[in-house]
């Protein structure tokens, strides 16, 4: 298979992706999407990608074998619970220490265009738990999934060893988010894996620096934080709990991205380092950012199914219109095509930014009537509190959804909403401004990590840019950029090229794993040289 990604020939790159999620087995955030469609744009570019992840008691097994086909036979691992010549904590008088934990491996297989997963089984610890995230023994959990795909890696390793030519190994180990940060610290570390995987290339990326572990790791007091030195402890070792996984993956992989360009730079700040400045400087080297893509056959307004009136970019004034009464019906406010509607989608969260919306849209309804704005997600109470006060000031013109609704309704907001509000105080990748974009609602957003990427102010002289944007961390900067964005909306031409430049964006994730691929690239060409030379010998006999 002949591929080039920016100039350079990647003929049949193995990448392993090791993540704590992976769609559509389980969906809790963005990570399981990432790691789903990713996989798949990269094996359209020609690279042959795995998955391992955990298999939870929330996979549905007769759901997954309906669509997914076994392939080969499971193994049994015993995974060991301690790191190999780490002395082992004092256990309680007459308590058992924990030795290994048995786990099994399954790989099952889908579409051509479908990456092979690989699930690591353990009842006590994935397939009894209701849920993915939340335990208290979280990070023994994903200890667990790290150390598990280690010692699957050692099975093959051992297959090559013993003359299977046919066997799968791969060039690149993909780790995602603190889950998988035991994986790096260990793989490069740890004496049973790091002499097998000396020629594996392994990266990192973070997809959000705030989650760093089973525990809020940047409150603990300076002389308790994890400086990344000590081996990894045993699973049932409580020093384990306050080791951070995030801080060893920044420091022991080779290379490092976050999920934007922008946020790459921000995190090199103390305000957005999430106490990880130290060691982000440290590694900055071998810090980059890469914008997330969209899967743009799911967020399609030219065949949503959730969308009353189906468009395109170059016809999309009247059914827009008509998506709009149809989402003020919804929300019991008046219909009208002409009065601008602002949507919000996401958590009601301080990290999105509620407060400066309650703040500046309340500011802007006192000033004007003809203005409404329509709410979806849920979190904090206080939001909860502080919207429904909204509501009741000006009940005709705020309509409010204050539950999690990650599929039908923020589609119809989308489709119908002239404005969405995302007025982040920070935002990692910001998916929401990609989703909104597609269809043709246009994105009035902090500048800030992913925002500042994909969102060019609408210059009404040149007639370019897709959105509105602000940089003030407080309510008066969002509720000028507000005014500004309605100027514009009352003059139709304007605002129609606006929506057009929208919804002419193209983030697909073709474009990310092509970003991606070079990424890869130049890791390999970093590497030592026997890497090199077995990439090179594989592209000779391709040739």
């Amino acid at each position: 298979m002949d591929r080039t990604v920016f100039g350079t020939y990647h003929p049949l790159m193995r990448i392993l992706f090791l993540a704590a999620e992976t769609a559509p087995f389980v969906t809790v955030g963005g990570l399981s999407q990432v790691t789903k469609f990713l996989s798949r744009a990269l094996i359209g570019h020609g690279y042959d990608v795995r998955v391992f992840t955990p298999f939870y008691g929330s996979i549905d097994r007769e759901e997954l074998e309906s669509h997914w086909k076994l392939s080969g036979q499971g193994k049994i691992l015993q995974v060991p619970a301690s790191t190999v010549g780490v002395p082992r904590s004092v256990s309680k008088e007459g308590e058992d220490e924990m030795e290994s934990v048995e786990c099994g491996v399954v790989s099952y297989v889908g579409g051509d265009d479908d990456p092979q997963v690989t699930f690591l089984q353990n009842r006590e610890y994935y397939e009894l738990r209701a849920n993915v995230f939340g335990y208290a023994d979280d990070h023994v959990r994903f200890a667990l999934m790290s150390k598990g795909c280690l010692e699957w890696l050692l099975t093959i390793d051992e297959a090559r060893r013993n003359g299977d030519k046919e066997v799968w190994w791969p060039d690149v180990i993909h780790c995602h988010d603190w889950h998988a940060g035991y994986f790096v610290d260990l793989a490069r570390r740890d004496p049973r894996y790091c002499q097998v995987l000396k020629d594996v290339a392994i990266v990192f990326t973070v997809h959000n620096f705030r989650y760093q572990g089973n525990g809020e790791m940047r409150y603990l007091p300076s002389d308790e934080r994890d400086d990344g030195l000590e081996q990894i402890a045993a699973f049932d070792d409580p020093r384990l709990l306050k080791q951070n996984p995030l801080r060893r993956g920044l420091l022991y992989s080779d290379a490092v991205t976050t999920v934007s360009p922008t946020h790459a730079l921000e995190v090199l700040t103390e305000e957005y380092a999430e106490g990880l400045l130290d060691t982000l400087v440290q590694v900055r080297g071998r810090l980059s950012g890469i914008l997330n893509g969209l899967d743009t056959e799911k967020f399609n307004p030219g065949r949503d199914p959730y969308v009353k009136r189906h468009y395109s970019r170059r016809r999309f004034v009247s059914a827009r219109g008509a998506n709009k009464m149809d989402l003020q019906r919804q929300f019991s406010l008046p219909m009208d095509r002409e009065v601008p509607l602002l949507g919000y989608v996401g958590r009601l969260d301080q990290q999105k930014g509620l407060d400066l919306l309650v703040e500046s849209v309340g500011r802007l309804m006192e000033e004007r009537d003809d203005v409404q704005l329509v709410v979806v997600g849920g979190g904090d109470d206080r939001y909860r509190r502080e919207l429904d006060d909204l509501r009741s000031r000006f009940s005709d013109r705020v309509g409010l959804h204050l539950l999690p609704d990650f599929h039908i309704m923020p589609r119809k907001i989308f489709a119908g909403a002239d404005l969405i509000l995302i007025p982040s105080h920070f935002e990692p990748g910001g998916i929401v401004a990609l989703e909104a974009l597609r269809y043709g609602a246009v994105p009035l957003v902090r500048r800030t990590g992913g925002l500042n990427d994909s969102v060019e102010d609408f210059d009404p002289d040149t007639r370019q840019g897709n959105g509105f944007s602000f940089r003030g961390l407080d309510a008066w900067s969002m509720f000028a950029a507000l005014v500004e964005a309605l100027t514009v909306y009352r003059q139709p031409s304007l605002w129609h090229r606006l929506v057009e430049n929208a919804m002419s964006c193209d983030f697909s994730w073709d474009y990310a794993a092509i970003e991606y691929g070079d990424w890869y690239a130049r890791v390999l060409s970093s590497r030592k040289p026997p890497l090199k030379l077995n990439i090179l010998s594989r592209i000779k006999k391709t040739l």
